[in-house]
């Protein structure tokens, strides 16, 4: 089955402002975390979509946050983290994280079943997948922090769905 071909004489061209910028980046599916962390900084969480695979080699991934946030602050004080890839059936774990329903952070982590992994960051028990780090390195860019984590312990499921976020909503895929 082929895809429908894209003509560029279809396609509008935006001005860069901050709305045609967000705009445009809602289009791309994202797979949605819940980053925790615990240490001397506190034991916080954070629902975020930027997250990526850096090298095997040291194993590293990398996650973007904003710097205005308690749970930016929090990362970097702990120097580690956790990064929760969710299910589909996450959704409401992913709103209480997200700040969607004003609850305190312990009320957030009621919401699921958590395990310390190697760093003392919670893992999420019914997450697709669980990638622990401690901070390898921070870089500012704008409004936020690229924090590249090198990996000290690792928990996957079996194949399923995914949870993704894309066009500001929920959508799932099985992975």
């Amino acid at each position: 089955m082929s895809s429908p071909k894209s003509d560029p004489a279809d396609q509008n061209r935006l001005t860069l402002d901050t709305q045609s910028f967000r705009e445009a980046m809602s289009r791309i599916a994202a797979a949605v975390h819940v980053v925790t962390t615990d240490g001397p900084g506190g034991r916080m969480g954070a629902t975020v979509s930027a997250a990526c695979s850096v090298s095997d080699d040291p194993a590293s991934i990398l996650i973007c946050l904003n710097r205005q946030t308690r749970m930016h602050g929090a990362v970097l004080e702990n120097r580690r983290f956790c990064l929760n890839t969710l299910s589909d059936d996450h959704e409401e774990i992913s709103d209480a994280f997200a700040g969607r329903h004003n609850l305190e952070m312990p009320d957030r982590f009621a919401k699921g079943e958590w395990t310390n992994l190697a760093t003392g960051c919670p893992a999420l028990d019914s997450a697709r997948l669980s990638v622990d780090c401690e901070v390898h390195s921070v870089t500012e860019m704008g409004t936020h922090s690229i924090i590249v984590g090198t990996v000290a312990d690792l928990r996957m499921t079996g194949p399923g769905k995914s949870l993704l976020y894309v066009r500001r909503g929920y959508k799932s895929l099985d992975t």
